[in-house]
């Protein structure tokens, strides 16, 4: 049952992409605009660098977001967190 569902799901969302696709693809070819969806809340503030977001981030954050960065797919770079 549930595989019966998902199927039919996934095939509206196919069917609705497509149909999209297809009313895009038209107002292309007749040069008439595109309409985006509109955004709600503008953005504020971009942040340029990390330094940015690591003066804001607790010891423990800041430790993680270090692993995050350093990880080349081993242990040896990682740093250990200690846990409450």
């Amino acid at each position: 049952m549930e595989t019966v569902l998902l199927c039919a799901l996934f095939g509206f969302f196919i069917i609705v992409s497509y149909t999209l696709g297809l009313k895009n693809g038209q107002k292309l070819k007749n040069e008439e605009p595109i309409e985006l969806p509109k955004v709600t809340e503008p953005i504020k503030e971009i942040i340029h660098s990390n330094k940015d977001i690591e003066d804001g981030l607790t010891k423990e954050e800041q430790i993680s977001w270090e692993n995050i960065n350093n990880y080349d797919g081993t242990l040896e770079s990682q740093k250990h967190i200690e846990s409450r």
